[in-house]
């Protein structure tokens, strides 16, 4: 009877303490809208498609309506446009690291980050300021004005208080020319064995060195051992895209696998604007004793030791009760003599 009143105890506490985890989805009660200015190239959008020239410089005006009834504040910044992990292109990333082929970066040709506050019910104009570089570019230069509407501190509590944020993105082109005559070119810059979210793959960094986006990105790989035919990993993934003059890792492989040592060789083939543009990789790469170690042991996909535990503590009940059979037939086999 304690048993089962102890269990009822335990019950009621994980229930108790799951009552205390508050969820608070924090309503979407703001909306951004832009001013296109003359120089914008496709009509009919709400997002900054503009022709430039080099040395020009532009204010670009967005309005913050805050229908709340309560004033709140805004965060507002621009990012340069990046590939994430996933082949999708990333306006959220402010602090990406260039890459090696980016000869105009946008972050640098408008204002700085800043915060502005909103008035209930009310709507507020912010201005951006745009300098475009005095070098001549091709391409387009790609990003996104992020604005996020700043929460108030959670107050202190017993529990746990989960808060959704949402953030608009306002997107930002810039071209010197209506028509985009610059092709993609997509280059393998190496090959490594990664940990990804505590899951091990072997990854191609893949980069697109050109500004102009790349649509429709479909990569077909595999790896194999070195002079083998037989496929260690594999992956295909398609509706793809990458930025202009950025690159991803492509991850191989499903993530459960472990990591053997060895000399390998990656089969990639990526394809782009529904295959009229096609890229054929073939590479060798090593994974060393050292790595695979080190990744495998961190994996949370990795083999457990078998826990022998329990085995033991059966084989003992298993021992009692067969000791317990022994005495009780001897004392039975004695007072059977004695009488």
């Amino acid at each position: 009877m304690k048993k089962k009143i102890w269990q009822l105890m335990l019950l009621m506490s994980v229930v108790w303490g799951c009552l205390g985890i508050v969820a608070k989805a924090d309503s979407l009660n703001y909306k951004v809208t832009t001013d296109l200015p003359k120089n914008q190239i496709t009509q009919g959008t709400t997002y900054f498609d503009l022709k430039v020239k080099p040395g020009q410089k532009q204010t670009l005006t967005i309005h913050i309506k805050n229908s709340d009834s309560k004033q709140h504040q805004y965060r507002i910044s621009t990012n340069r446009a990046v590939t994430n992990g996933n082949g999708v292109i990333d306006y959220s990333q402010p602090k990406a690291k260039a890459d090696s082929s980016l000869t105009f970066n946008l972050n640098d040709a408008v204002s700085k980050a800043s915060t502005v506050t909103v008035a209930a019910k009310s709507t507020k104009k912010v201005q951006i300021k745009l300098i475009v570089p005095e070098k001549s570019f091709k391409g387009i230069a790609l990003g996104g004005i992020n604005i996020t509407q700043v929460l108030d501190k959670a107050k202190k509590t017993s529990g746990v208080s989960i808060r959704n944020q949402y953030a608009y993105v306002i997107g930002l082109q810039l071209r010197e020319t209506k028509k985009i005559t610059t092709k993609p070119v997509m280059k393998l810059i190496d090959i490594k064995a990664k940990q990804i979210n505590y899951q091990n793959y072997v990854t191609a960094k893949l980069q697109n060195t050109q500004p102009v986006i790349m649509h429709g990105l479909k990569v077909t790989s595999y790896v194999t051992a070195v002079n083998s035919d037989k496929k260690v990993l594999s992956t295909t993934k398609e509706n793809m895209a990458m930025a202009p003059n950025s690159s991803f890792n492509f991850a191989i492989g499903d993530g459960n696998k472990q990591l053997k040592a060895g000399n390998y060789t990656l089969h990639l083939t990526a394809t782009a604007s529904d295959g009229k543009y096609k890229w054929n990789f073939t590479r060798n790469f090593t994974i060393s004793e050292q790595k695979a170690k080190q990744l495998n042991n961190t994996a949370i996909n990795q083999p457990k030791s078998t826990n022998y535990f329990w085995w033991f503590v059966g084989f003992g009940i298993v021992i009692v009760l067969l000791l317990g059979v022994v005495i009780w037939l001897l004392v039975k086999n004695r007072r059977k003599n004695q009488d």
